[in-house]
């Protein structure tokens, strides 16, 4: 009879055990559901509080550049300029250093020809066939990569419709096989404001690298 009893209370234990962990897959599946949305709809805010404070700061400065106070139109010339240059070099960047093949090394080049003037495409140590001595790809025979990650731009005063600027960029490089490494790269710009593009790009070396040991491609 004890025995009986005994497996009837550890039967309807097991049910009762059961009947709670559905109930909490369901309640803890309600949770995630409702936790993805209110996270969607706080990047939509975000998004939409980034864009209204994006539009009140154009115009600002667009008020501010027809201001009859010189200083007022002075700040905003510098804000404005530094923001092209920034988003420019941005741009520029990503493309220089992201490639997987020596066909996208060499597409660099073609890529960036909105964003310079001929002369800087004549800087070999960005811009070059990508060969060794003796005629081989560097890129395939190493089997290297490179991804684009951020471009952090330090920019100076106007002047003469010029602005320059120290820029770090930060971009993974791995070999196939091998761990990959984070490297900031650091370069020193001229940008017209005129044309738009970029007149002078110099490769002042590389100021950090960090092996990522804890993740291989």
């Amino acid at each position: 009879m004890n025995s009986r009893l005994s497996i009837i209370s550890s039967l309807i234990c097991i049910i009762i055990l059961s009947c709670l962990l559905v109930i909490f897959k369901v309640d803890q599946s309600k949770i995630n559901r409702q936790t993805n949305e209110l996270t969607l709809e706080l990047n939509k805010k975000k998004k939409e509080l980034q864009q209204v404070k994006e539009t009140q700061q154009r115009k600002f400065l667009k008020q501010a550049r027809k201001s009859n106070n010189v200083n007022e139109r002075t700040s905003a010339e510098q804000i404005l300029a530094s923001q092209e240059l920034s988003t420019q070099a941005n741009k520029f960047f990503e493309i220089v250093t992201t490639f997987d093949s020596q066909k996208d090394w060499l597409n660099r080049e073609k890529k960036v020809q909105s964003l310079v003037t001929p002369n800087v495409l004549l800087n070999k140590s960005i811009f070059n066939n990508g060969l060794d001595n003796t005629g081989r790809s560097i890129i395939e025979t190493t089997k290297s990569h490179a991804s684009f990650k951020t471009a952090t731009t330090q920019s100076a005063m106007v002047k003469d419709n010029q602005i320059e600027g120290i820029v770090h960029v930060v971009y993974e490089a791995w070999q196939d096989n091998h761990t990959s490494g984070i490297r900031t790269e650091v370069y020193q710009v001229k940008y017209s404001l005129v044309e738009h593009k970029f007149t002078d790009v110099q490769d002042l070396g590389m100021e950090n690298q960090e092996a990522d040991i804890s993740y291989q491609k």
